[in-house]
């Protein structure tokens, strides 16, 4: 009994696998017509790999204009002079592997191919075995899809490539006939991923695949004979449909997206091509229809487009869909006479927080404070996330500044109560400027800018200037100002504007010059010199100060041989050092690099490092300092008494020379504080056998002093100020005669 039931079954999948070729018959055309309407390239070939025939996709992608060009040739033949032999190769070696297949399977590859064009179009290609109705290997057939469109999506949106990739497949592996018999094309019609539909000329359905079904949810009975309007989701009017029919009848093809319904009432988007089949008198037969669910891609579309608008952490607008929001409430207020309010707040050592806690205690922080401001604010106000810890607030038409006011102390008052996160409790401020229209701008653009300005004065001034800091035009005139400065100190340096100017350090018992120091001094091409009053500050603020006094060094060494051609062989030359420079893990090797460069002994170049500099990371100085020391290069600690020092670091620093300050030098003659500091300095600096210099000095009585205590070595305008090299030059021969 079970192996009859195994017979009745087996006839009947023979039944229904013969299904559509008597559905369609009467209709020899149909195959042909149905894969010439196809989006995808089919070929099939013999078993000695010629070209029996193709479809005109593949002919309007090869660029071919008859299958004359293709029929009876090989792979070698057909894409000579369009690909490269590799390509070629590939073909032909899979070709042999699918004629090695079983019935029914079939083997994927994906090929880069040129057009006569030149463009390159990637496809998607799927070989299979053809076999006689012996069972004898008549062929191999092919079907490749153009994943062109899929590659470019795929490198565009590399983050949901992983997640896109099955449905593109899915997509662009719309499978379609590629056979001149009914019992290829049902080998086809079965195996393509997208959903296909066949019906007579009427609508009625004929034939679905189980890619339709697996779809819609509609098997074969349910939908024979059905119109696919059975899948209409109410989306879309009459006229919709009235447009696609009259496309259908004209030029006998639809394509486009619509929403359906699937059986179980889900409403999806689905890209739907349809075509007509026409017999030889030109009568429409059937229709087909090729549809694929893009309701995947409609979501990844949808979150991209959110967050092209969107901060990604917080969900609140960002700067661009933030200033399209505020340009819109302008031209509002223009039209009705109100004021808007800009409102920047900058997170106070937000770093700190990051560093110390992690990111996601920073982001979880970020997130709460966004949940306190929308508790604050007005629903009609508006809100984004401008930068890292920065968030801007538009309070639209308010009525006053007290108004103004009280919403800032508001937002200042957030931050009173701790951010409770994990086992933290965190304190924080934040700085606020406040920009308003009309009267500071009326852009986003330059409203945006003027809070920013305000916000960044408010922190110069530590939070001294008050609850919040109103944008003024002074500001924007700093902002400016130091935006030039910034531009012109780059252009300076590329230009070898910095030059040395060199003050004489000279022994005050011989009177003899022992050496100079190398002063950064900008000497701009109409010759006027900035002193560096006016650029060391905005340098240091842009991380240039390092480049300045590389560049002061190695014009420093150069000029040492000007000094020695003149016979003065045996001057040491001081420099200063930035932090950026003592970071720099190659500086050690800059310096004996620029020494050796120049011809300079290691012993006449001496480094001179601020104490509160030296004091950061001393460890590592350390370090540093003793390598440079162990070649003969000299160190010096520049503005000594100023910093803070630990002691007990000093005496392992390699240190030969400790420069006291001039602010203990000015008033020694009569401030007895500032003596005695200058005394101790001079006691100390003897027992630990290190010279000490006294810099700043520009009264004779002062020398007395410093001579009285042991300190000989004299630097300041009593003997010169800061001269040219040409100038220091004439000075040394005059103090020389």
């Amino acid at each position: 009994m079970p192996q009859n039931t195994k017979k009745i079954d087996q006839q009947k999948n023979v039944d229904e696998s013969e299904l559509l070729p008597e559905r369609v018959s009467g209709h020899t055309d149909i195959l042909k017509i149905f894969l010439d309407s196809a989006d995808h390239i089919t070929s099939i070939k013999d078993t000695s790999s010629k070209y029996i025939t193709v479809n005109k996709t593949f002919l309007n992608y090869g660029g071919f204009k008859s299958l004359s060009e293709i029929v009876g040739k090989t792979n070698q033949e057909v894409y000579s002079g369009r690909t490269i032999s590799e390509q070629i190769s590939v073909i032909e070696q899979y070709d042999k592997v699918a004629m090695k297949l079983p019935k029914g399977e079939n083997i994927a590859i994906e090929l880069a191919l040129p057009t006569p064009s030149g463009e390159i179009f990637t496809f998607l290609a799927k070989k299979f075995p053809i076999f006689s109705a012996d069972d004898e290997l008549i062929g191999i057939g092919t079907i490749a899809a153009d994943i062109t469109e899929r590659k470019a999506i795929e490198q565009e949106l590399d983050r949901v490539r992983e997640e896109l990739k099955e449905h593109i497949k899915v997509q662009e592996k719309t499978l379609h006939t590629a056979n001149e018999n009914l019992q290829f094309m049902n080998h086809v019609f079965k195996n393509t991923l997208d959903g296909v539909i066949i019906t007579d000329a009427t609508g009625a359905a004929l034939n679905i695949n189980p890619a339709f079904t697996e779809i819609t949810g509609y098997t074969f009975d349910e939908i024979a004979g059905e119109n696919p309007r059975v899948l209409k989701s109410d989306y879309h009017d009459a006229n919709f449909y009235q447009d696609m029919w009259r496309s259908l009848l004209k030029t006998g093809k639809w394509d486009g997206e619509l929403w359906n319904r699937r059986k179980n009432g889900e409403i999806y988007p689905q890209r739907l091509s349809i075509s007509a089949i026409y017999d030889s008198e030109g009568n429409i037969t059937h229709y087909v229809g090729v549809n694929n669910d893009v309701s995947e891609l409609k979501r990844k579309e949808e979150k991209i487009n959110f967050y092209a608008y969107h901060d990604a952490l917080t969900n609140l607008p960002n700067r661009r869909l933030f200033s399209d929001r505020l340009r819109t409430e302008i031209v509002k207020c223009a039209q009705k006479g109100c004021q808007l309010a800009l409102l920047y707040i900058d997170f106070d050592d937000f770093k700190k927080v990051n560093d110390s806690l992690g990111y996601s205690v920073g982001d979880e922080l970020l997130k709460l404070f966004t949940d306190r401001i929308n508790q604050t604010i007005r629903q009609s106000d508006l809100f984004a996330r401008i930068g890292s810890d920065e968030f801007a607030v538009g309070l639209v038409n308010f009525d006053n500044i007290n108004s103004l006011m009280a919403l800032a102390r508001k937002i200042k008052g957030l931050f009173l109560d701790p951010f409770k996160i994990q086992d933290h409790e965190i304190f924080l401020n934040a700085s606020i400027g406040i920009s308003t229209y009309p009267d500071d701008a009326d852009t986003p653009e330059l409203l945006l800018q003027h809070a920013d300005t305000a916000m960044h004065q408010m922190k110069l001034e530590n939070g001294n200037g008050g609850e919040v800091r109103f944008y003024t035009t002074e500001m924007q005139v700093r902002a400016q100002n130091k935006i030039d400065m910034e531009s012109a100190i780059r252009k300076g340096l590329s230009q070898g504007e910095f030059l040395p100017f060199y003050q004489a350090k000279i022994n005050s018992v011989t009177g003899r010059i022992y050496g100079m120091e190398a002063l950064a001094r900008w000497v701009k091409k109409d010759g006027e010199v900035i002193p560096p009053s006016q650029f060391i500050e905005i340098a240091e603020d842009l991380n240039l100060i390092g480049d300045i006094d590389n560049q002061i060094l190695q014009l420093a060494l150069r000029d040492m041989s000007m000094w020695k051609e003149a016979g003065y062989d045996n001057l040491i030359v001081s420099v200063n050092i930035s932090s950026k420079e003592l970071e720099d893990q190659y500086f050690t090797s800059k310096i004996l690099s620029a020494l050796s460069a120049h011809k300079v002994n290691h012993n006449q170049l001496e480094l001179e490092i601020t104490e509160s500099l030296i004091m950061k990371n001393v460890e590592k100085k350390i370090s540093l300092l003793n390598t440079l020391s162990s070649t003969g290069v000299q160190i010096a600690i520049d503005d000594f008494g100023t910093g803070y020092s630990s002691l007990s670091y000093l005496k392992t620093l390699p240190i030969h020379t400790l420069k006291i300050d001039r602010s203990f030098i000015n008033d020694i003659s009569d401030d007895e504080n500032d003596m005695a500091i200058v005394s101790a300095i001079i006691s100390m600096a003897s027992k630990m056998g290190l010279e000490v210099i006294a810099e700043g000095v520009e009264q004779e009585n002062q020398i007395t002093l410093l001579q009285n205590e042991g300190c000989n070595l004299i630097q300041g305008f009593y003997y010169t100020k800061p001269l040219p090299k040409n100038d220091f030059l004439t000075y040394l021969n005059a103090q020389n005669s």
